[in-house]
């Protein structure tokens, strides 16, 4: 989803997000990319991956990211 949201708006956007699980707290982020690096880290800290697992996925999300934001989203209508 990051990897289609940077195709989109680009990766210098910054926002923040609330955890509806972990009490409300919002996160804030400069960049849809530290999201991912955080997210990585956490993964790794938490002992769920080791990292090269968490790299894997990453580029495995970024390829699936540009392959739907080149063949699903496209214009509709009479553009």
């Amino acid at each position: 989803m990051l990897g289609v949201l940077q195709s989109f708006f680009g990766d210098d956007v910054a926002f923040g997000a609330t955890s509806s699980r972990f009490g409300g707290e919002t996160r804030f982020f400069d960049h849809f990319s530290d999201v991912l690096a955080e997210i990585t880290l956490a993964r790794i800290w938490a002992g769920l991956h080791y990292r090269t697992a968490d790299v894997q996925g990453k580029t495995l999300g970024q390829s699936i990211a540009a392959y739907a934001a080149a063949n699903y989203f496209q214009p509709v209508g009479n553009h």
